[in-house]
């Protein structure tokens, strides 16, 4: 008698510990796929920023411009002033969610990489003019600080271009 109660015991043990280990690895797949689909909705968000037609204006005008852009340039320009303050705006957002782990900032290089390396190269002095003008450090902040770090950390893609490094492989099908 006493064999088969201790025997139960040990069942019950058994059976309330695999419970929990199932309960925890279970709670830890559910995460996962929360993280993952936050990532997912992040990216169909840059997508939806970047297709405003406000937006690809802005940055096209931009980008006709010659790198190092003179500050006094854009500043007397109204049009390409509301263009740089455009592509401004879009770059903090983007920079942003990279430092906030919303977005992978290897996915956003893919996504938006060229605009921002394309833009800064032509409005950083604009921007650190605008610091010294607005005596205010954080104009721009968050553009610099993503510019920087695409720079030093780029996609693997960008080197040769994806239609060459990702050339015969898929990603994994979104959640979205």
């Amino acid at each position: 008698m006493l064999q088969s109660v201790f025997d139960l015991n040990l069942a019950l043990n058994i059976i309330t510990t695999v419970s929990v280990v199932l309960g925890i690895a279970f709670g830890l797949l559910q995460l996962r796929h929360s993280t993952q689909k936050r990532r997912d909705y992040a990216a169909v968000d840059i997508v939806r920023t970047v297709q405003t037609q406000s937006v690809r204006r802005a940055v096209s005008l931009i980008l006709k411009l010659p790198k190092d852009t003179d500050p006094d340039l854009i500043r007397n320009d109204p049009k390409l002033l509301k263009a740089a303050l455009a592509v401004d705006s879009a770059c903090e957002i983007w920079g942003c969610m990279v430092f906030e782990q919303i977005v992978d900032h290897h996915l956003l290089d893919r996504m938006v990489g060229g605009w921002v390396r394309g833009t800064w190269s032509r409005l950083h002095k604009w921007v650190e003019s605008e610091r010294i003008i607005n005596q205010n450090p954080n104009v721009g902040e968050w553009w610099q600080w993503l510019f920087e770090l695409i720079e030093k950390d780029p996609d693997p893609g960008k080197n040769k271009g994806a239609y060459d490094s990702y050339r015969g492989r898929k990603k994994r099908k979104s959640s979205i």
